[in-house]
């Protein structure tokens, strides 16, 4: 499996798919990609060069998938595209390579999407947005729920601030808030930009905007506590521990097809993350070697331990028990 670098949130899908693939009975070798399109596609071959059984790739250069893909496939070796799983164009052109098993992300646009509802229901008429490059897919993605959630609401965008790295955060907030000091909310589309944001609105001396933020982590759950942040999305790991056992599957002979008998691509939702449930959040999700997944929940989708595993099955088991509020309850929380 290869991690397309070592920023934290990066690291803990790495860590969460190295979990589930333990956790189903599989062993990995594990490389950074360094945030390199270069050193990915390198680390894939090095990986086919070393004669694995399957490939988990995050295809998090997009550009290089369909150059793994063949490496992989001259190689004969299943591969799983995880987390960073490309346009579905690049999907589509994959479907009829029997060596693909398939792919699983989070469902970005959902996520997005969530939180501008909830700043809807939370009063807002007016919001900015700030995050990460245009280009990205996981901040066009959030970025357009967003919008699809907040302006489905009767709301209005009045400003969106794209960054190339936290670094211009500071400044880019203080440009957009400066001229929109009455704005009612601000959705952060990673925690990346928290810092820079939350000192921009102190700086100007903007009291009583409300904050959203995608993907919560450790470092910003303390400002749900606080009610700085009114709410995140929480379970963006929840892929992570879908796609071991897809390319689980496809080694033991048994691929998972979806209803058009293609290798299915599962677009996993986020969950709301509030003052209400934040702790019990940062204890089964946060916390260190915390793995929120269980592996029986993992051992449903996987035919060497549930031979009736089908995609049904794994719409089921997305739909029911990989949810925030499933897992904390699953934990008694």
């Amino acid at each position: 499996m290869n991690v397309w670098g070592t920023a934290p949130v990066l690291t803990l899908y790495g860590d969460e798919q190295e979990y589930a693939l333990k956790a189903i009975g599989m062993t990995c070798d594990r490389a950074s990609d360094d945030n390199n399109a270069d050193k990915e596609l390198q680390n894939i071959q090095n990986f086919v060069s070393q004669g694995v059984d399957g490939l988990l790739i995050q295809g998090a250069g997009a550009t290089t998938i369909p150059q793994m893909a063949n490496e992989a496939t001259k190689a004969k070796i299943p591969f799983v595209l995880s987390i960073f799983t490309g346009t579905p164009e690049v999907r589509a052109e994959l479907a009829k390579n029997e060596y693909y098993g398939g792919a699983a992300a989070s469902d970005l646009v959902a996520d997005g999407r969530i939180l501008g509802q909830k700043a809807i229901e939370d009063g807002c008429k007016t919001a900015c947005i700030i995050g990460g490059n245009i280009g990205d897919l996981n901040m066009d993605n959030r970025s357009k729920g967003f919008r699809e959630g907040f302006e489905g609401g009767g709301g209005k965008i009045v400003a969106e601030e794209r960054c190339t790295d936290n670094s211009e955060c500071l400044t880019k907030a203080l440009s957009m808030l400066s001229a929109n000091k009455d704005v009612d909310c601000i959705y952060i589309m990673v925690g990346d930009y928290v810092e820079g944001t939350l000192t921009a609105l102190d700086t100007l001396g903007i009291t009583g905007t409300k904050c959203y933020l995608s993907a919560v982590n450790a470092g910003s759950a303390k400002y749900i506590k606080e009610g700085r942040i009114v709410a995140g999305s929480g379970g963006t790991t929840f892929a992570c521990d879908v796609s071991p056992t897809l390319l689980l599957n496809i080694l033991d002979g048994h691929p998972i097809k979806d209803e058009n008998g293609d290798p299915p691509f599962f677009a996993i939702p986020t969950s709301l993350v509030t003052k209400d449930n934040v702790d019990a959040y940062v204890e089964v999700f946060l916390s260190e070697n915390a793995h929120p997944v269980s592996p029986d929940v993992l051992k449903k989708l996987c035919y060497r331990y549930n031979p009736d595993v089908t995609y049904q099955t794994y719409l089921d088991v997305i739909q029911n028990e990989l949810t925030v509020d499933a897992v904390l309850k699953a934990y008694g929380k």
